[in-house]
């Protein structure tokens, strides 16, 4: 399906305030790419339900967490590479216009320490860009 990288954006990115009903094989592949992310990095649910982009922007247990959604959405390539066109060419149009806004602020970012680092950085810079819709939250 051609939109199913632009999910990670409403795992990482969309507020309850924005609601999008997502078709029902979409949602079915945020549910398994949230599962897989959470068998590979051990996190817990109630982890990824607490984080709080706010006060704890860097959460040792959700930064690994958000470079494995990129990972398997496409978003970032082993090497750390943010697939900038890709997540624009293959978004959903109904937050195309968001996605697109708040990338472009976010094309340079810090590479960090490592992958899991540089996902946080980069999970940190979209909300800095669009904070009423961006944070990550539970499926």
């Amino acid at each position: 399906m051609k939109f199913k990288s632009s999910v990670i954006y409403f795992l990482m990115s969309f507020s309850m305030g924005y609601c999008i009903t997502l078709p029902p094989e979409l949602q079915e592949y945020v549910d398994d790419l949230h599962k897989i992310c959470v068998g590979k990095t051990g996190i817990s649910e109630s982890d990824h339900s607490a984080y709080d982009i706010q006060k704890n922007p860097h959460d040792p247990k959700l930064m690994c967490y958000m470079k494995c959604l990129m990972l398997e959405a496409k978003w970032m390539g082993a090497d750390g590479t943010i697939q900038y066109d890709f997540i624009i060419d293959t978004a959903h149009p109904q937050i195309k216009d968001l996605l697109v806004a708040a990338i472009s602020k976010c094309r340079v970012i810090d590479a960090g320490a490592d992958l899991c680092e540089k996902a946080s950085n980069f999970n940190m810079c979209m909300y800095k860009a669009d904070p009423v819709h961006v944070k990550l939250i539970v499926r």
